[in-house]
């Protein structure tokens, strides 16, 4: 889409900026109500047939991506910020059905210590959004298996993807 900016390129971070049709307090509830979040969050021909959100500081995120073949990727993580409608702050890790710390299927060399510190910003523009994901690596250490950036190059398309379908489902919506 024209107005969203990749701003970075390293196994380290993963950055979206996009003007989302939509005022920031229904963005907002998009991405902290399970029900909605389930019905948008991942790529193109993934659902998620388990969601679970606590929006909290010290709450959890918890879900499942299943693929168009079955399989499944199994993300958790943990709230450090809420602040409402303004910016969630949390972590993400790959995980198995049970919540414990496991590889991506797709990538079984998968540095199971590998983190991801994602901040989501919503600011208001005259009715709409500017939102703005920020994906940090942790610990940056982990870039260095050479796993971590083929994991990385597919998350930069498969947020685009993402970002495509919320636009999709708040217009709707409407």
């Amino acid at each position: 889409m024209a107005n969203e900016t990749i701003r970075t390129a390293d196994a380290t971070e993963v950055n979206f900026s996009r003007v989302i049709d939509a005022p920031r307090e229904i963005l907002f509830n998009v991405w902290t109500d399970a029900e909605h979040f389930a019905r948008w969050f991942g790529p193109r021909d993934v659902t998620l047939p388990f969601c679970r959100i606590d929006p909290r500081p010290g709450g959890v995120v918890h879900f499942c991506h299943r693929l168009r073949d079955g399989m499944e990727v199994w993300v958790k993580g943990v709230y450090r910020e809420f602040v409402a409608p303004e910016r969630l702050v949390f972590t993400l890790s790959f995980v198995d059905h049970e919540g414990r710390a496991a590889a991506h299927p797709m990538f079984p060399d998968w540095p199971l210590e590998a983190t991801f510190l994602t901040t989501v910003t919503f600011a208001e523009l005259n009715g709409k959004t500017r939102l703005t994901v920020r994906q940090v690596l942790l610990p940056a250490e982990a870039a260095a298996v050479d796993i971590v950036g083929r994991e990385r190059q597919a998350a930069r398309a498969g947020w685009a993807e993402t970002l495509d379908r919320l636009d999709e489902y708040l217009g709707a919506q409407s």
